[in-house]
């Protein structure tokens, strides 16, 4: 890590997609591009070749499916690969959609601007995190001991119709199975879409997400009340949906596509279970 490098200073957001313990995947966050990724060594290396072999299959595999994605997701007529680092001597890799249209089309992106782009709205975090989860699998992130018991102990409190119930994991709950039975269900799911991998972002952004997820949920049919994760010990609380009718496996996915660390999901009178959303690497 370089005490001034501008992209080892990148912490987690919402503009993280994907990331394993070797690099991370990021929306650049261009205003004119907007199917724009970068695949990001986490090392502060310079090139291709500081890394070992096996480090770079793996770099160039995760390049190679990060183009797949963009191809799928946003339908470009032409994509752009680029490693430069002229100006930022830190390995990472460009992904870029391209249409005739675009503000620098045919030019490279960096570029004198030809046009105002044409108007393409910006693909939502999540849809790029399920694209890229289909094709890489679960992230990988640092889940220290004290997070993990955090989320373990925390109480999830619903704002059920009756009042509020207190949901904890390993426990049962009889409002909440008062509430399924009156939705004719017997799955739920708490989840989140706030400070991805437990990484604190700016309101704004959380109520955007936030708002992404209840969209979500709605419009695939599921009946969805608010939530409160509240950490005592820890010192946070995040807001959450609650859902009916929703297996542990979607819960689980979702979650992932939120960036969620863990959700919580359970079935009629049965205990509440964490399900992790990550492959949990020792902080």
């Amino acid at each position: 890590m370089s005490d001034t490098c501008p992209i080892c200073d990148d912490a987690p957001g919402h503009h993280w997609l994907w990331r394993d313990d070797r690099l991370r995947v990021v929306d650049a966050r261009d205003p004119d591009h907007p199917a724009f990724l970068r695949v990001i060594w986490n090392g502060h290396v310079r090139e291709m070749t500081d890394l070992a072999d096996a480090d770079r299959d793996h770099l160039m595999n995760v390049v190679w499916q990060v183009e797949r994605c963009v191809r799928e997701v946003a339908q470009p007529e032409k994509i752009n690969l680029g490693s430069l680092g002229n100006m930022v001597p830190h390995l990472h890799w460009h992904v870029i959609g391209r249409w005739p249209d675009d503000a620098h089309f045919p030019g490279s992106v960096w570029s004198a601007k030809q046009r105002e782009s044409a108007a393409r709205p910006r693909l939502p975090s999540a849809l790029w995190r399920a694209t890229l989860l289909a094709r890489l699998g679960l992230p990988t992130v640092p889940v220290s001991d004290a997070l993990a018991g955090a989320y373990e102990g925390c109480d999830y409190a619903v704002a059920l119709p009756d009042g509020e119930a207190v949901l904890n994991v390993g426990a049962p709950s009889a409002a909440l199975d008062r509430w399924l039975a009156a939705q004719g269900q017997a799955q739920w799911a708490l989840i989140a879409a706030v400070n991805p991998w437990s990484a604190r972002c700016d309101a704004d952004a959380n109520r955007a997400a936030h708002a992404a997820l209840r969209a979500l949920l709605t419009q695939r049919g599921l009946t969805v009340v608010d939530a409160q994760n509240c950490s005592a010990d820890a010192g946070w609380t995040e807001p959450a949906l609650l859902c009916a009718g929703l297996s542990s496996e979607e819960a689980l996915r979702i979650g992932a596509a939120f960036g969620q660390n863990a959700v919580l999901t359970g079935d009629a009178g049965q205990p509440a279970q964490l399900r992790w959303c990550v492959r949990r690497q020792p902080d």
